[in-house]
């Protein structure tokens, strides 16, 4: 396999992944071989965020998915989504330049918000709030339950990722 379309596996494989755990870029890009076995095992990802607070965030289909398939094609002690020999941060921005350069490939052909990783992160907040919702918890549990997944845990800040999910 070509070194450029191993890249582009790489680069569509880590959008799943903040597509389906609203993790940040650079959370993604840490996850090795020891954190993706856990996380299949445990059914969620661990993250030490900021001020070292800890959270669990539930993975899904699509999200196991990603991590069965990397963590097979990945030497232990390795990172998932960061290519051998290739520094973390150089990994990050060919990441954010591919999706500039192919945002008009995914984006909804009506949508005039550009696909960033960002608004990855915003689907995947919206997503899990209609779930909440759907699973009959309260608008406010819901926006509650987001916010911790998300690391937040604040409401002013959870309502500005569900914007477009809520009647504010």
């Amino acid at each position: 396999m070509s070194s450029m379309r191993r890249q582009a596996i790489f680069e569509v494989n880590s959008m799943t992944i903040v597509r389906y755990t609203g993790l940040r870029l650079h959370k993604v890009m840490r996850i090795d071989t020891a954190i993706a076995r856990l996380t299949l095992k445990n059914g969620y990802i661990t993250i030490k965020g900021k001020g070292g607070k800890v959270r669990e965030v539930p993975i899904n289909e699509p999200a196991q998915e990603q991590l069965e398939k990397f963590l097979s094609l990945t030497n232990p002690g390795n990172k998932l989504f960061v290519p051998n020999g290739k520094q973390t941060h150089i990994t990050k921005t060919e990441l954010e330049n591919f999706i500039r350069r192919h945002r008009k490939c995914v984006q909804s052909p009506d949508s005039e918000c550009p696909v960033t990783f960002y608004g990855l992160r915003h689907t995947a907040a919206s997503v899990w709030y209609s779930q909440l919702l759907s699973q009959g918890k309260s608008e406010y549990e819901a926006r509650l339950q987001v916010s911790k997944w998300l690391g937040h845990e604040r409401d002013d800040v959870t309502r500005i990722y569900l914007s477009g999910s809520l009647d504010v």
